[in-house]
């Protein structure tokens, strides 16, 4: 058993960010419920209701989906009344929206003074740009990550993986596991107010400090590949694959060095900028005579951190990341077996573990308002006929 059995989740996300934050929680043990709007009064009907969709499925498994009208009263009654048995609430809402919903952490508070309640947004719940409507470039542009992406003669690079997004998640789950265990200190729950701007400048340590140090903005690389240092870089292999190089430690470095029969390379390791674009011309031209795969052989006989820059395919064909199993399958009840990502970290006694498929949308409605609240099958007919539920 996960080491959250027993944690009751209500998630109000309508979007990925805190579904994932609650697909952590339910790998960990917890029961996550998300709540749905129902479908009729979705406006990214086709997007955010298709239980069979990739968003869905890649953020669902080990939930319970029941379909709740926030808008009417009675939708909101159950809701409260869920929340009473519940011990965390994840929203993603601008803020002020659970307010005008009646959901939120005050209200909610005053039913159930342990509840956690966690509202995930871009910029958080206060400040000039709370109200400001955004997604995870919008996020990355303000944090100044894009600011520093690309190379100097071209413009800034769109990041495909979901920086923001997973810098939130991130810092949310571990703001909501803290709240749990000060509970068992203080008796009472929390509110906390976690922004993916707050999450990507907090991760900025490296580049902030430099800048505080220094007065000095870090800028682009003068480089294609975005890196001016040629011993942390990209390079490219006789048969047109890519390496990642990250010889940053002096005597990794002196060991690529003599790997390529390149010791003259070894004290100029941090030269100005001119000399790196050189060495990084030179070292291409050495990378451009043998296939990735020849390299990366030499590279772990030497003792070199060189990597395969993959493609999708060749990452879960890769024979260490199928060890770490990185992938499980489940079965799903239209989709037969289904493969998904498992959870990323192991724990020795209470492990993380994928259970069940993700649901489909609003299956477990009936099942979760009869056994926690104790409606009877003609009280479900009638909250279903009235639109309240689905």
């Amino acid at each position: 058993m996960g080491p959250l059995e027993g944690i009751v989740v209500l998630d109000l996300s309508r979007y990925g960010t805190g579904r994932y934050c609650s697909m952590i929680l339910a790998d960990l043990g917890a029961e996550v419920i998300s709540v749905e709007a129902p479908r009729h009064s979705l406006d990214l009907h086709g997007v955010m209701s298709d239980d069979l969709g990739f968003r869905h499925l890649g953020t669902s498994r080990n939930k319970k989906s029941i379909a709740l009208d926030l808008k009417k009263d009675e939708g909101r009654e159950i809701f409260c009344r869920l929340a009473g048995q519940a011990d965390v609430i994840i929203e993603t809402f601008r803020p002020g929206v659970v307010t005008r919903l009646g959901v939120d952490y005050e209200t909610v508070s005053k039913l159930n003074r342990r509840i956690v309640y966690c509202s995930l947004t871009g910029y958080g719940q206060d400040g000039p740009y709370a109200q400001r409507p955004g997604h995870d470039i919008t996020f990355a542009g303000l944090a100044g990550i894009l600011g520093i992406s690309g190379s100097n003669d071209g413009p800034p690079v769109h990041l495909p993986f979901q920086i923001g997004d997973m810098a939130g998640i991130s810092q949310a789950a571990i703001a909501i596991l803290a709240a749990l265990h000060a509970r068992d200190r203080i008796g009472t729950g929390q509110y906390i107010d976690a922004s993916m701007v707050d999450g990507l400048v907090f991760h900025l340590w490296h580049y902030a400090m430099m800048f505080f140090g220094t007065g000095k903005n870090p800028g682009r690389s003068d480089l294609p590949t975005g890196s001016d240092q040629a011993w942390m870089n990209i390079y490219l292999a006789r048969d047109g694959k890519y390496l990642s190089v990250a010889c940053m430690e002096p005597s990794l470095w002196a060991n690529l060095c003599r790997a390529l029969d390149r010791e003259d390379l070894i004290p100029r390791q941090f030269e100005p900028i001119d000399s790196q674009r050189k060495m990084y011309d030179e070292l291409s031209r050495t990378f451009a005579t043998k296939d990735r795969d020849e390299w990366m052989k030499l590279a772990d006989e030497a003792d070199v951190p060189v990597g395969p820059v993959y493609t999708f395919d060749e990452l879960f064909d890769d024979p260490h990341v199928q060890h770490r199993k990185a992938v499980v399958e489940v079965d799903h009840p239209r989709l037969g077996k289904i493969k998904l990502l498992n959870t990323p970290f192991k724990l020795s006694e209470t492990p993380a573990e994928v259970r069940t498929a993700p649901p489909l949308w609003a299956e477990h409605s009936r099942r979760v308002l009869g056994d926690m609240l104790g409606y009877s099958d003609a009280d479900l007919d009638r909250l279903m006929q009235e639109k309240v539920i689905e």
